[in-house]
């Protein structure tokens, strides 16, 4: 039986709740074999505003939280899917946020979604909408192991360029902070680099095989894990 992992902080992100692709039984078995003080959800806890989709394991991961901030903080930071069922997850105890700057050890770590750096969200909204109709589409004719959406995702977040364009603003918005760290996600690609004293993290998603996650350690220290 493999050891418990203990952290500070233990950083998710898109998880994705009603969605075909989510990966809602990784998620708690992440939580049941992890001890940390704080969680934080990097954004899209959530895929739609429509509460309907949520299933049994959707609802059960709520009250898992639910339980889980009566004694840890849990914050959910505000992502670009779902955002008027956030509201039912502050109702719930979650602490809601647009981002999150904190300290552990000695190191300032500001966590952030990353879709304010996705200029066709930004502009393009139309076309946002189409795609995501389309990717919607797929997800529903994909059965279930849904391999065609997840390599038709990556695939587009790589051809509009936006990992790229959101590690060099995230970047800039934690020296904005004098922050050390800065952890995105939204991509739903894993990723790792430092540059000129600041690590950027993108924390991947729970909507993929493997799944992806973050821990930090009580002196600050960050791993990008798999499960």
């Amino acid at each position: 039986m493999s050891h418990a992992i203990e952290c500070n902080t233990l950083v998710v992100s898109d998880i994705h709740l009603g969605s075909k692709v989510s990966r809602g039984e990784k998620f708690v078995s992440l939580l049941q074999s992890t001890k940390f003080k704080t969680l934080v959800i990097n954004g899209d806890l959530f895929d739609s505003n429509d509460i309907e989709r949520l299933e049994k394991i959707d609802w059960q991961i709520m009250s898992t939280l639910t339980d889980l901030a009566k004694n840890h903080r849990v914050i959910l930071i505000e992502g670009n899917h779902g955002r008027k069922l956030d509201s039912l997850a502050k109702k719930m105890g979650l602490e809601l946020r647009h981002e999150y700057l904190f300290k552990v050890g000695n190191r300032d770590i500001l966590c952030m979604h990353g879709h304010e750096f996705d200029i066709y969200i930004k502009h393009f909204p139309l076309l946002t909408r189409i795609v995501t109709a389309t990717y919607y589409t797929i997800q529903e004719l994909g059965g279930q192991k849904q391999r065609a959406s997840m390599v038709l995702k990556k695939m587009s977040k790589r051809l509009l360029r936006v990992s790229g364009r959101q590690e060099r603003l995230a970047r800039n918005t934690a020296q904005k902070y004098q922050g050390d760290i800065v952890i995105c996600s939204h991509t739903h690609m894993p990723y790792f680099s430092e540059k000129n004293g600041i690590k950027f993290l993108n924390s991947g998603s729970f909507c993929a095989n493997p799944c992806t996650y973050i821990t930090i350690d009580n002196n600050g220290n960050t791993e990008l894990r798999e499960l």
